[in-house]
């Protein structure tokens, strides 16, 4: 492990913390930190990362939550084994191909979701019902955008499962984040767009409502049918696209213009953004396409810093002749 694996230009001051981890668990992932290994102090890591301790601070305490590292007073941040770790995002695809691989993915849903629901209705806590209930209405005031709609689905689902209180089964959950967000997106788009949105609604309230009341066999059948909403009258076929050629997607040569040019403005941070923007809109990287390139850029912008506001406006309308 040498300096050089840590970057020498300072980051930008959106979510350091989350920044920070992500690139520390991508040097894992790289090789360039390994099992065992200490990283170096807080202050020493903020002296590399060009930020404040406490930024550092929140990272560690991201990684430890996730079971990365181990912080212990006194003995220093140890990177633990990689079977102790929760997975990695970065280690999924992130793309549900057609409707055989999607009914696949929606029965393993099935599964790790009983489990949750059902734990959830003998374990939660009256302020885990509370933060339920706060997730559920935020799913019923954003019911006009299918994309707001998704984000708060997948935060009310995840909800159930921290309310389960099993961190393996949360993590395992965490880890398909991004082939379930575009499976949603495909679903869910059209069930909002078809005027169906009070039925699918209705279900969550009773998987909710049933958590709440502590009825695990009705939250699990309430659930069931949700699914069946996702496949009933060829809405899953229909949503896949009913076998029509799909969109193709940018390529190598557009990432790899874009980490050209991010890198030359950013430094090492661009190999953080470029996934963590696609990770917003549900894809990975490769698989973003022609409809996303509005929306990827824009995703990119918003984590630089104001300084570097002006000659990314410029690069990306380039991108956007370039690739349009």
């Amino acid at each position: 492990m040498s300096e050089g694996t840590f970057p020498t230009e300072a980051l930008d001051k959106r979510s350091l913390g989350e920044h920070i981890a992500v690139h520390l668990q991508t040097l894992l992932l790289d090789g360039q930190l390994r099992p065992g290994d200490t990283l170096p102090s807080q202050r020493e890591l903020a002296q590399r990362y060009g930020t404040s301790v406490a930024a550092v601070r929140e990272a560690i305490s991201i990684l430890s939550a996730s079971g990365v590292v181990d912080a212990r007073p006194g003995r220093g941040t140890v990177v633990l084994p990689v079977t102790q770790q929760a997975p990695s995002i970065n280690l999924w695809l992130g793309a549900v191909h057609d409707e055989v691989e999607a009914r696949a993915f929606l029965d393993t849903r099935q599964v790790l979701e009983h489990y949750t629901i059902a734990q959830a209705a003998r374990h939660a806590t009256p302020e885990q019902h509370t933060e339920l209930l706060e997730h559920l209405h935020a799913m019923r005031d954003v019911q006009g955008d299918p994309e707001s709609f998704i984000q708060a689905d997948l935060a009310l689902h995840l909800a159930v499962a921290q309310a389960a209180g099993n961190p393996v089964v949360l993590r395992l959950l965490r880890a398909i984040h991004m082939p379930l967000a575009n499976l949603l997106r495909a679903v869910s788009t059209e069930l909002l767009q078809g005027g169906r949105f009070p039925a699918l609604y209705a279900t969550h309230e009773d998987i909710i409502h049933g958590i709440i009341r502590g009825d695990a066999a009705g939250a699990t059948r309430a659930f069931d049918r949700m699914l069946d909403q996702t496949t009933e009258g060829g809405t899953l076929e229909r949503a896949l696209g009913g076998g029509a050629a799909p969109e193709p997607p940018l390529g190598t040569g557009f990432l790899e213009d874009l980490h050209w040019n991010l890198t030359r403005l950013i430094g090492p941070m661009a190999d953080v953004l470029i996934p963590e923007a696609a990770s917003e809109l549900g894809v990975d990287p490769g698989g973003l396409t022609c409809t996303h390139l509005d929306r990827y850029l824009a995703a990119l912008a918003r984590q630089l810093p104001g300084a570097k506001q002006a000659e990314w406006q410029a690069l990306a309308e380039l991108l956007e002749k370039r690739y349009r």
